[in-house]
């Protein structure tokens, strides 16, 4: 019995040792946790709302650039009669399927007609 009761002390010291490191380790954890949510906290609003203005400014910056290519895109046309997509674009140094959207909005809206090859201004 004695060497059974050594034992059982033993295993039960290292059970309370064991114990006191899971402690400290779920302490440095949390602290871990504190340290990471306060870096990772809210940004300040003025640097929201300034994300939204630069957000805001390519937009805008964008409908202009549309109104860009339409204008371009009929000069090009009055110019060159007949052009196709691929010409359009090759000659405006364009997105080949942005310049075929365009003209196709163009051609919606009334203001170029498609010509028995490309397109022409009305």
């Amino acid at each position: 019995m004695p060497r059974t009761q050594q034992a059982i002390d033993t295993l039960e010291a290292e059970v309370a040792q064991q114990r006191r490191q899971l402690e400290r380790l779920e302490a440095e954890l949390q602290e871990a946790r504190a340290n990471h949510q306060d870096a990772l906290g809210v940004p300040a609003r003025s640097l929201r709302r300034a994300t939204a203005r630069r957000a805001s400014k390519r937009r805008a910056q964008a409908r202009t650039l549309k109104a860009d290519t339409h204008t371009s895109i009929l000069e090009f046309l009055a110019k060159h009669p007949g052009s196709t997509a691929g010409e359009v674009a090759k000659g405006l140094d364009l997105n080949r399927s942005t310049v075929s959207g365009r003209l196709a909005q163009l051609a919606k809206l009334g203001q170029i007609r498609k010509a028995e090859r490309g397109y022409a201004p009305r």
